[in-house]
């Protein structure tokens, strides 16, 4: 590496240098490897929404079962719109980012903090779902 001034600039070798050994360390997930390590938070929301949706509507009685449909409806509009969104996000974005890369570059530093601290608790609380879940599933096993 090149000698840096007094302060703490870098010379644009120590910067090439930086950015070399930044490609080195990327790392590109498979298809298998993406769905294992990305996927919870869909899988969560797929298993644990409908069936909140169903309760409440249950104990609404027969006027609640009614709005069965419209719900459905209303949930596959959303994750049409959700699709549509993320495609967007990967067309702008085709090295990856996500919601935080999206909101630095579009809204600033401070969004985009709290967009990261954001995704941060939402796989926090699906990890304590999906642990309540299996505990819950482990109650069922035991006599």
């Amino acid at each position: 590496m090149a000698a840096t001034t007094g302060d703490d600039d870098a010379t644009s070798d120590d910067t090439a240098a930086g950015d070399k050994a930044a490609g080195a360390d990327k790392h590109r997930l498979t298809a298998l490897e993406g769905l294992a390590a990305l996927s919870l938070d869909a899988l969560s929301s797929v298993a644990y929404g409908p069936e909140a949706i169903v309760i409440v509507l249950v104990a609404a009685g027969t006027v609640g079962l009614s709005y069965a449909l419209p719900v459905t409806a209303a949930i596959v509009l959303l994750l049409v719109v959700l699709v549509t969104s993320y495609r967007q996000v990967i067309a702008a974005f085709p090295g990856g980012g996500g919601a935080y890369a999206v909101a630095a570059r579009h809204l600033g530093r401070q969004p985009s903090l709290i967009a990261a601290a954001s995704l941060i608790v939402d796989y926090i609380l699906n990890a304590a779902v999906g642990v309540s879940a299996g505990s819950g599933g482990a109650d069922l096993c035991l006599p």
